[in-house]
């Protein structure tokens, strides 16, 4: 019986470090559902997030950035990907920070999506249109076999 790890961007990973490695990689490469190639004149896609615990309405966005976003990294090497980490130092700046992602394309012509309490679906979907995204065929999506369990003490 396999033992997993709740780590805090992956959950329920193997206990076995060669396991565990191959399973983030497959977590990166994505799967259909999650792996999209932007329209090529999309050059950057900017998050803002705020740099301390994020609660309330950026709590969708702080997701997207640790699950979705190493997929589309993955996905479209030709896009520059900026997280810009805002500080804040009480609760009233921390009302105003933006919560939102920037996409430039080619032409330097910017599109916002506001982020401010939107589920890390929305966000997904958002991204998807604004970019003019395609899905990435699943046969074009790098899989790493894990060895036989046998093999690991």
């Amino acid at each position: 019986m396999s033992k997993t790890s709740n780590c805090a961007m992956f959950k329920n990973l193997p206990s076995s470090r060669i396991l565990k490695q191959i399973t983030r990689l497959n977590n990166i490469a994505g799967t259909p559902e999650t792996a999209f190639k932007f329209n090529p004149k999309y050059t950057k896609l900017e998050l803002f997030l705020i740099k301390q615990n994020v609660s309330g309405s950026a709590i969708g966005l702080k997701k997207f950035w640790r699950n979705n976003l190493p997929t589309l990294k993955f996905h479209n090497e030709d896009v520059n990907f900026v997280l810009t980490r805002i500080n804040t130092s009480t609760k009233e700046d921390i009302s105003k920070c933006p919560s939102k992602i920037v996409v430039y394309d080619n032409a330097d012509k910017k599109y916002e999506i506001d982020c401010a309490d939107r589920h890390t679906s929305d966000i997904l979907a958002e991204v998807i249109k604004v970019t003019e995204a395609s899905p990435v065929a699943e046969k074009e999506i790098p899989v790493i076999a894990a060895p036989q369990q046998d093999n690991f003490i």
